[in-house]
């Protein structure tokens, strides 16, 4: 990671000056390459200012096909011209050679270009490797190199490479000093124009080397992490301003770099911060960086530590979570971002980089996986404890039957056999995608479980009818319809101690209409058709056949043929005639049911 725009503190201006081959210089002199002599012109006017050193951000991988020379080779060759050079001066017929000689006569530094990937040129040769201890570090290796024209190669003592470092984010951050090549060890074109000035370069521990008295720490590949500077810390001079002698920034004692800002001749590149740059930029970084000791510093025993430190972290949070001290894990993770922020900032400050994502990421991590189990063991719990719930509403439900069945003639068989008819009947129904818009899983079990309360209001029925023996009379009958509303009225008087949900409305309905009919002349309001609650039309197909196939004090049980004929004589008249149709589907179990359950086998 790169620091960016950041001020030395110790030097008020930088010690390297970029001359620019920008759009204002294309405009003017033509668009590139430009002619060789124009190139060594401009190195000759830089070198009679006094600069330190120069270095260039270019590769003349071919040789220049503007020289006299070449023009005139050129026309021999593919038109049979010959072309006289006599007024043009010996010294002025090859550009390469005018190059050649004021590279020489400069010291000027070169560029070079590093592929891991088949480069179809030459042979490079003249390239000198740098002499330095490799064996503390696991050098990046290349195998195929664009370098300069033999002429111009040799003509320049030292070279350094131009390729960048770009992370997997495409965010270059690091720059190696030095790779391999083949046999040789290479330096960055940073390093070459800082050994221009002092060679010396010298080991001094393991990952650490000095240079012009400047300490450079690396990591296990020879990078460093770059810092970058704001952009009034960059200082350029167009190339045809120094060529026309227009220039007022002093190049004395500072370090030039020939490179170009034009479009189309380098390739931007992006910094921390989003901000695109050119290449010669990140070679000015790196000089300044060393000469200012400001180069980032990544400890390697920091990844360890914050690992470590995330690992702690991450069986805390483990703990916080089983023992759900809630309001500690918001404190916990936000003191860790916090407190993690901080610590980075204030390293940062002081050119250290401390990796906070080895911290970050694994706690990020474990969080994300712990809360995740967090949320399967508390769904879990959640569903043992509805479940629980259920069942203590289900006893609470039987117990209110139970009181019911204590003060009713009626044996609690009949309440299992009826809420069991019910369900195969709506089973069926819903297998066979007859009322599906009515019925589902849910409500077919809803049903099952609310059926029983079908006749809760006969607790409010006094006794001598409740259990009379013989035939009612009209005004006892009368009374005895009245547990519908009784049934109603109780169910109502516990939606408003809780609220109306679908169980206790299902219940309301269930006690309240299954004695209503079809035609509309059941009772105690006399709907009919689609107006009754499809659970009271279950609910009465259930309790008819139930009551009819069953002993009573007041009748003999009727056979079942006698029960299957009653049951189709109601179709449309007591019963809704789809539930009679599906009825007679499943009749067989009912009988089973009727049989296996009967009064006298439960």
């Amino acid at each position: 990671m790169s620091k960016s725009l950041k001020e030395s503190s110790d030097q008020k201006e930088s010690h390297v000056i970029v001359v620019d081959i920008d759009e204002k210089s294309l405009n003017i002199l033509g668009q590139w390459p430009w002619p060789r002599i124009l190139i060594a012109n401009l190195i000759d006017k830089i070198y009679a200012a006094h600069p330190t050193t120069i270095g260039l951000d270019i590769i003349f991988p071919e040789q220049d096909r503007t020289s006299p020379r070449a023009i005139a080779a050129f026309y021999k060759d593919y038109f049979h011209l010959n072309t006289p050079l006599d007024s043009i001066p010996m010294a002025l017929r090859d550009n390469d050679k005018v190059l050649s000689n004021v590279l020489q006569r400069s010291a000027s530094v070169m560029s070079l270009y590093l592929s891991k990937e088949k480069l179809l040129t030459r042979e490079c040769s003249n390239i000198a490797s740098l002499d330095i201890n490799t064996s503390f570090y696991t050098l990046d290796s290349y195998n195929y190199i664009l370098c300069n024209t033999p002429l111009l190669q040799s003509s320049a003592k030292y070279s350094g490479f131009v390729n960048t470092k770009i992370d997997e984010d495409g965010i270059l951050r690091r720059v190696p000093l030095f790779v391999e090549y083949k046999d040789k060890v290479l330096p960055a074109l940073s390093l070459a124009i800082l050994l221009n000035i002092d060679s010396n370069i010298r080991p001094l521990k393991e990952n650490s080397i000095e240079i012009l008295n400047h300490r450079v720490q690396t990591d296990n590949h020879s990078q460093v992490l770059l810092n970058f500077y704001k952009k009034d810390w960059y200082k350029k001079i167009s190339a045809i301003d120094i060529l026309q002698g227009k220039f007022k920034e002093s190049l004395l004692g500072k370090i030039v770099i020939i490179g170009s800002s034009a479009t189309g001749l380098h390739d931007q590149i992006i910094i921390t911060g989003g901000e695109k740059v050119i290449g010669v930029k990140v070679h000015m970084t790196m000089i300044d960086n060393i000469l200012n000791d400001e180069l980032i510093v990544q400890p390697e025993h920091y990844k360890y530590i914050n690992i470590l430190i995330s690992l702690v972290l991450s069986f805390l949070l483990f703990f916080l979570l089983i023992t759900k001290h809630n309001f500690s894990i918001i404190l916990l993770f936000i003191g860790t971002f916090l407190i993690s922020t901080v610590v980075t900032f204030v390293a940062y400050e002081q050119n250290v980089y401390i990796s906070i994502g080895y911290l970050i990421g694994p706690f990020l991590l474990h969080f994300f996986v712990v809360g995740f189990l967090f949320i399967i063991i508390d769904a879990y719990e959640r569903q043992l404890f509805v479940e629980e719930l259920n069942r203590s509403h289900i006893a609470l439900l039987d117990s209110m039957v139970h009181v019911a069945e204590v003060h009713d003639i009626e044996t609690g068989a009949h309440i299992v056999r009826t809420k069991l008819y019910i369900k195969i009947l709506a089973e069926y129904m819903y297998d066979n995608g007859i009322y599906r818009k009515h019925l589902s899983p849910k409500k077919i079990e809803m049903m099952y479980r609310t059926a029983p309360l079908h006749d809760l209001g006969k607790v409010g029925i006094e006794d001598s009818i409740l259990k009379k023996k013989g035939k009612l009379t009209p005004m006892e009958f009368e009374v005895m319809k009245t547990h519908a509303d009784l049934g109603r009225h109780i169910i109502n008087n516990a939606i408003s101690s809780y609220k109306e949900n679908e169980f206790f409305a299902m219940a309301r309905n269930i006690a309240h209409y299954h004695h209503e009919k079809w035609d509309g002349t059941g009772y105690p309001t006399g709907l009919k058709a689609e107006e009754i609650p499809i659970e009271a039309r279950f609910m009465a197909i259930a309790d008819v056949f139930d009551a009819l196939v069953s002993r009573r004090v007041y009748k003999e049980p009727f056979s079942y043929e006698r029960t299957l004929e009653i049951i189709k004589e109601g179709r449309e008249k007591h019963f809704d005639p789809v539930l009679v149709d599906a009825f007679f589907e499943v009749k067989e179990q009912f009988i089973k049911i009727a049989e296996i359950y009967s009064d006298e086998n439960y």
